[in-house]
């Protein structure tokens, strides 16, 4: 629901700026039809209304288009995955939600109908004589590199002239850029949002809690009477070791009053506790210490109620009755909300030295679901054992969970990498349009088609490059906003994003440049020198 907020705000953004880039390009190019139209008396209303009608038309079959894929084929392709992975769903209905639909409808007409009003309106400032001719070439400027002279006059020819050209024309730069900017960091977010869901099972389980079962007690007397749990767990090879632990539900506050849900965990041997608990920083990694006076909170937590270590907060015991604490360390934990406490502390908070131990922890040697079914059925035969729940078991279900939100980000990843290629082609394609004169007037001079191609790929190449950094650049915060935005109370994503994916969003989108500039190669090598080099008529 969170993503489903999110980004449609950002493909919304890139998708208007193709539109824009489409219209304005339109327009200019039909400056002798609009000239010639307001020649023979057409107002100005009229000339920019075909524009419009012209721009509005496409914008609502685009819209047709995609809300027949949003309200069918993505709707079913989400159903199936869950229904696959880990729920069992009933029969699947779809439902068109009108409101939605016209809202997305007017809202890309508006933005497309503005932008084609605004390339009109400065069109048709003009005298029809002006707009008789061809609009003049951007004026050249000495840039930055030419003041470096060392560096400039070991610049090849070709070299200055990209150089040149890629802040000749600055709107072309900044549009190309921002196009190629969005792109990439939606990419970027997309294996972003991979990094940060699919390794928290693994990481949690393996780096964080070491205990791979959990025994829940209905009576403390389960450790204590003869023939019991405790003699079942010493004599069961497929125990490792196992400790007594208290676990219990609970509120705490802050100093402001505000509340959040935790679990106490406290074992009756504190090194138990730390034996399958690993206490640390998530940046740098620090080790926590763990000792008589420590009072130990889960990061989710103390982030959601403003606390740091040091800080007081209060815990609500079973009376009712809330009891000061200071915070002495703030733990790396993804997985449910936790306040760790010492023997010491535990039995200061509930006024008794009798804890009743209501949980055990402990370590298996087993390996396959058979050998953690069995052990299960000889521990459940014991007295006063509630449930036994296995690392393997939640493992699962997140797994299952993460899998399915990985379907998600997987179309997340493919729309961007659409998007990315439908603005690189129609960015090369204005581009081209734009200069077709010029590649004429090269081609006349004798340059060979390898030579044009790389006059003019050379600066795509290097204004994508360009706007893919930009868009790693971007795609960071906008991807720790939407991590914090989807993350639940009981859960907490990893903030980061691996290396890989940087190197992947830069690639796909650089690949995606590769293959247009491919494509467009026919358009150069048809540009006819005789009809590009005549005067207009």
């Amino acid at each position: 629901d969170a993503i489903a907020r999110v980004f449609p705000v950002f493909f919304f953004l890139v998708a208007a700026l193709v539109a824009t880039t489409t219209m304005t390009r339109m327009v200019d190019e039909n400056r002798l039809q609009m000239g010639t139209l307001k020649a023979l008396g057409y107002s100005n209303v009229s000339i920019a209304g075909k524009y419009l009608l012209y721009g509005i038309a496409a914008s609502v079959l685009g819209s047709i288009v995609g809300i027949a894929v949003g309200f069918v084929v993505f709707p079913t392709i989400f159903w199936y995955a869950y229904r696959t992975m880990m729920f069992s769903l009933p029969t699947f209905t779809l439902h068109f939600y009108p409101g939605l639909a016209l809202g997305s409808m007017a809202l890309s007409a508006a933005v497309i109908g503005l932008a084609t009003l605004q390339a009109c309106r400065a069109s048709l400032k003009e005298k029809s004589a002006a707009l008789l001719l061809p609009r003049a070439p951007a004026a050249g400027k000495r840039i930055l590199l030419e003041y470096l002279t060392p560096l400039w006059k070991r610049m090849s020819f070709s070299q200055k002239t990209t150089a040149r050209n890629l802040f000749r024309y600055k709107k072309r730069f900044f549009m190309t850029v921002l196009g190629v900017a969005g792109c990439t960091a939606l990419l970027l977010i997309g294996f972003g949002i991979q990094d940060s869901l699919l390794p928290i099972v693994t990481k949690q389980s393996t780096e964080l809690t070491h205990n791979d079962m959990s025994i829940t007690l209905s009576d403390p007397k389960a450790l204590t009477m003869e023939q019991g749990l405790a003699e079942e767990l010493d004599g069961n090879s497929a125990v490792q070791n196992w400790g007594a632990v208290y676990t219990k539900s609970t509120t705490i506050y802050n100093a402001e009053g505000e509340s959040a849900s935790v679990s106490i965990v406290a074992a009756a041997k504190d090194s138990d506790l730390t034996r399958y608990v690993t206490f640390r920083t998530r940046k740098g990694h620090k080790a926590i210490s763990f000792d008589s006076g420590s009072v130990i909170l889960t990061e989710k937590t103390a982030e959601n109620l403003g606390l740091h270590t040091g800080d007081t907060f209060w815990v609500e015991n079973a009376e009712g009755t809330r009891v000061e604490l200071t915070l002495t360390g703030i733990t790396e934990n993804y997985m449910f909300t936790r306040l760790y406490l010492p023997r010491a502390q535990l039995e200061s908070l509930l006024g008794t030295a009798e804890i009743p131990w209501n949980t055990v922890y402990g370590q298996t040697t087993c390996t396959d679901t058979a050998g953690y079914n069995a052990l299960r059925t000889d521990l459940l035969d014991c007295n006063y054992v509630s449930s036994i729940s296995f690392t393997e078991d939640t493992t699962e279900l997140f797994d299952n969970l993460i899998v399915s939100l990985g379907y998600v980000v997987v179309l997340i990843i493919i729309c961007a990498a659409a998007l990315a290629a439908v603005v690189l082609y129609n960015l090369i394609s204005v581009n081209l349009g734009e200069r077709k004169k010029e590649l004429a007037t090269i081609k006349v001079l004798g340059f060979y088609d390898k030579e044009v191609y790389r006059y003019i790929f050379r600066e795509i190449d290097l204004l994508s490059l360009i706007g893919s950094l930009v868009g790693l650049v971007v795609g960071i915060p906008l991807h720790q906003f939407i991590i914090r935005t989807v993350e639940m109370d009981q859960m907490m994503f990893i903030r980061s994003i691996a290396p890989r994916s940087f190197v992947f969003s830069v690639a796909l989108t650089m690949l995606f440049n590769f293959a247009v500039c491919l494509l467009m190669r026919r358009h150069v090598r048809q540009i006819s020198m005789v009809e590009s080099m005549k005067a207009p008529e």
